[in-house]
């Protein structure tokens, strides 16, 4: 199988990598970690600590992802956003190309200037948004005893269940995209992502 790719990307800023690391680094440790936690009723030991860790770094993702949303929209002159969530006509047509290119077996660009990269990114990045900030939820909400928890916080905890398997099916297809572009089409994406210039 040959796979073509489009010019090399551009390099994103610094700001721009910075918080995807983090974004990477807290959203994979909050995934894995998730598997081995335990609800607080189950008792301590490794499942009650791995909740405690849970749910701090749930609140350092949340940091993380409010910079990236503030940086996204006022601090990357507009583009960020626009990259994220291409719906202006020469987006969605340049999307579209993108699309027909795929279907080529033509790797569309990655980096700033990949409409369908973006948008993949974009979707990613909302579901995120909303684990970060039900899992906030959840961290204010839960009874510290384990008494009854309100009607917002069911709601906020059925919501982060249900979405944990989407980011899961995220981040596999993500990392398996990454390794393609890296592998197959050598474009260099991975670097451009992480290497400082």
């Amino acid at each position: 199988m040959k796979i073509e790719t489009q010019s090399p990307a551009p390099y994103w800023d610094n700001k721009t990598r910075f918080l995807h690391l983090g974004l990477a680094l807290f959203i994979t440790l909050e995934l894995f970690n998730s598997l081995v936690m335990q609800e607080r009723a189950a008792g301590s030991g490794l499942g009650g600590i791995m909740l405690e860790v849970h749910e701090w770094a749930g609140m350092g993702a949340l940091l993380i992802v409010l910079a990236h949303w503030g940086w996204s929209i006022w601090g990357a002159s507009n583009e960020s956003i626009r990259h994220l969530f291409p719906w202006g006509s020469g987006d969605r047509a340049k999307l579209w190309r993108e699309l027909r290119d795929l279907s080529s077996l033509r790797l569309p660009p990655g980096g700033p200037s990949g409409r369908l990269a973006g948008l993949v990114h974009g979707l990613g990045f909302l579901a995120v948004t909303v684990m970060a900030l039900t899992g906030a939820v959840l961290f204010f909400g839960l009874p510290e005893g384990g008494g009854e928890p309100g009607l917002l916080t069911e709601g906020a905890e059925e919501v982060h269940e249900i979405l944990s398997t989407f980011v899961w099916i995220y981040w596999g297809g993500h990392v398996a995209m990454a390794v393609l572009h890296k592998v197959l089409a050598r474009d260099g994406t991975l670097q451009r992502m992480f290497k400082l210039r």
